[in-house]
């Protein structure tokens, strides 16, 4: 019997852009998103769901997993949609991730410095080592540095924020989505910045849990805490110290090099 290759992986490190690819995608092929809870009915978090509930599920799929022959799924696969941000801005977003999630909204400056520090030693956010998500580096070479058995599409989250409609025209493209112009521009429309801000207000005025409302995180929520925070390309850096940039840029050099990013942490303000 022939294994189905039926399923398309959204995949990338935590906070590196995967739910804005998400929404991009979805509304490319299904039309206007306008909760979470849609969007994980389409495009299923293998995370939330376990690879158990997704058997019978085919399309898109998101996943912060490294490809590895260990993935699930990885017979049914037909290809990939890789998301990669500047690891300065991964690192910050996680940052403040780990304040949402952990329900301590104050974000300090002395916890940011310990958690640069520990990601630097980690090469990445501890937890999500444990959770078998790898280190920054490993899971965006696991993806792009080998030659995988389905085709692979990187996306940029500098794309995503600085050349949507051209990004969006890439994603459909590799999807076989035969899209008229303004139904790529709706897409983007509808998968913007902001509109994800709105939907996030509005799952959390309707309590739809989802990636935006969960009933634990409403401390958080409370005090103005926001999975849709700023999205802003270039944070990380402003934020970093200069010694934290020169240390960030030594432990990950030769991958951002190899990705195209022009200069280094170091180099910015």
């Amino acid at each position: 019997m022939v294994t189905q290759r039926n399923i398309v992986w959204i995949a990338s490190y935590p906070k590196s852009g995967n739910t804005w690819v998400r929404f991009l995608a979805c509304n490319l092929i299904f039309g206007p998103q306008n909760s979470a809870e849609a969007l994980n009915a389409l495009a299923p978090d293998i995370h939330e769901f376990g690879a158990h509930r997704l058997e019978a599920h085919s399309g898109l799929v998101k996943a912060h997993f490294p490809y590895s022959t260990a993935l699930p799924f990885v017979e049914r696969t037909a290809a990939a949609i890789y998301v990669v941000r500047r690891p300065e801005d991964v690192l910050v977003s996680n940052f403040h991730y780990s304040m949402r999630s952990e329900c301590k909204p104050g974000a300090s400056r002395e916890a940011l410095d310990r958690y640069v520090e520990s990601f630097v030693l980690h090469r990445g956010d501890p937890r999500w080592i444990k959770l078998g998500m790898g280190s920054w580096e490993d899971n965006v070479r696991s993806w792009l540095g080998n030659r995988l058995p389905f085709p692979v599409l990187l996306i940029k989250y500098e794309d995503l924020s600085e050349q949507p409609k051209w990004t969006a025209a890439r994603v459909a493209g590799f999807l076989n989505l035969n899209c008229a112009e303004h139904r790529i521009d709706q897409a983007v429309v509808e998968s913007s910045f902001d509109r994800m801000r709105e939907i996030e207000s509005t799952d959390i005025r309707e309590q739809r849990i989802g990636i935006f409302y969960k009933p634990y995180l409403r401390p958080s929520i409370d005090a103005g805490v926001r999975f849709m925070r700023q999205g802003k390309v270039g944070e990380g850096a402003a934020l970093l110290t200069a010694q934290q940039r020169r240390e960030l840029a030594t432990a990950f050099e030769s991958l951002t090099a190899q990705l195209g990013y022009s200069g280094h942490c170091s180099d910015r303000p």
